[in-house]
């Protein structure tokens, strides 16, 4: 299954409140608009944060992220936008988001307890590569850091489901109002790493099994840089069948 990620932070040249606002009533409509006509489009999800994991073991960090969006798409499909639409999407970003993050990645299911259940909380864990790291030892850190969790979620309560990403390629974005809204082309070597997308049945036994991996430094690693573990309200604006 093709898949992508997309990460974004609230344009300075708007209030928070207006950008989260315009992205929920207007630039998600726009999207479910542009992307329902896809026959390959398999699921459209957008993630807000909601807490951040901080030091001390618990959750009482300002989110460095806003939002994330993950789609999905048949096997060999990707995102397939018209230069007309592309050019739509980039001006709507004038009035909601800047610093786009956009990248293909390669999924991993490192656990899958689902069995039938539909309600559940959602972390993600992020991060990019340090500079004049090899892409291949940033990978194999970040690898090492979802071990540690799947290890976490092996037998803890309430722990359903763990999904590791590797970033396959991002794309380069130039401003239009400010930076990083308009997509012009890939960069040379990304410096994404990689996602994880980590659930479980509450909130609460997630954040009792996650929080303790920032307070034992188990997220630090000298190839690894923006290493942010997140909570996220996730909806599913389309999903096809």
């Amino acid at each position: 299954m093709g898949k992508a990620f997309s990460r974004f932070e609230p344009t300075p040249s708007r209030s928070p409140e207006e950008c989260e606002r315009h992205y929920t009533a207007v630039h998600v409509r726009m999207a479910q608009n542009l992307l329902r006509p896809m026959p390959a489009l398999v699921s459209y999800h957008v993630d807000r944060a909601v807490a951040q994991a901080d030091v001390t073991g618990g959750w009482g960090q300002r989110p460095r992220p806003w939002r994330f969006v993950v789609l999905r798409f048949d096997p060999g499909a990707t995102l397939e936008f018209s230069a007309e639409q592309n050019e739509m999407v980039a001006q709507d970003h004038v009035n909601c988001l800047y610093r786009l993050r956009h990248t293909d990645v390669e999924e991993a299911v490192l656990l899958d307890r689902r069995d039938g259940q539909l309600a559940l909380a959602k972390f993600m864990v992020e991060a990019d590569r340090v500079a004049g790291v090899d892409p291949d030892e940033a990978w194999a850190a970040f690898s090492a850091i979802a071990e540690r969790v799947r290890e976490r979620m092996q037998d803890a309560y309430g722990a359903r489901v763990l999904f590791l990403n590797r970033v396959l390629n991002e794309v380069e974005c130039e401003p239009v109002d400010v930076e990083g809204q308009r997509p012009i082309g890939m960069l040379d070597e990304p410096a994404r790493v990689g996602y994880l997308e980590i659930y479980f049945d509450h909130e609460r036994w997630g954040r009792e099994v996650l929080g303790p991996l920032v307070a034992e430094g188990l997220l630090r690693t000298p190839e690894l840089e923006d290493v942010n573990l997140v909570q996220v309200d996730e909806r599913a604006p389309l999903r096809r069948g």
